[in-house]
């Protein structure tokens, strides 16, 4: 399953990646115009619900439910999306793959979404590159947006992830400006 798993994710996905008899990922980090440019589906959502489910290939997929608030590129009619993860537990079995973006109940998320045309998946542009979680910082009180993505064997909660350094922290209006901007004058990406 090890062998089928390695490639269906790089296909999957569109990026290099590990799974667990791999030591290291790496991943090329896309600039926000990059990431506007490729994704077929831009939204701002709330997690509903995660779980996992095991295709007819035996390949294990985390899935989240994202009740959407707002469309930035894409079909405005999307209010609601499934989002699926190569990785996760199902049935006392593991696969975990690493940079793979994570999901919790209630998370709030900016979400850069490739619609797989041959996978029929919804899958975050990147991996975790295509996924942000909105939160307040605790210190302007102003809504921030971060990436992070913890070790694939230890446990997600949004709740619970660190403050990026002040200056590494990226204001929400801020990145919905550069979105914006980008999908109204898109970049060509090579």
């Amino acid at each position: 399953m090890r062998s089928l798993l390695v490639p269906l994710a790089a296909v999957a996905s569109g990026w290099a990646l590990s799974a667990t008899d791999a030591e290291a990922t790496t991943l090329r980090t896309l600039n926000t115009g990059e990431m506007v440019g490729l994704a077929d589906l831009i939204v701002r959502g709330t997690v509903a619900e995660v779980w996992t489910e095991r295709d007819a290939n035996g390949v294990i997929w985390t899935r989240a439910q994202v009740t959407v608030d707002h469309v930035y590129k894409g079909d405005p009619a999307t209010d609601l999306l499934i989002v699926d993860q190569l990785g996760g537990t199902w049935a006392g079995l593991r696969s975990d793959v690493f940079s793979a973006a994570r999901f919790s109940a209630d998370e709030d998320v900016l979400l850069f979404i490739d619609q797989g045309e041959r996978s029929g998946r919804n899958l975050p542009l990147g991996m975790m590159n295509g996924k942000y979680t909105i939160r307040l910082d605790p210190y302007s009180r102003a809504p921030i947006v971060q990436r992070f993505a913890p070790s694939a064997d230890r446990p997600y909660d949004h709740r619970f992830i660190p403050l990026p350094p002040a200056a590494q922290r990226v204001p929400l209006a801020d990145f919905e400006a550069q979105i914006n901007g980008f999908v109204a004058a898109p970049v060509e990406v090579k």
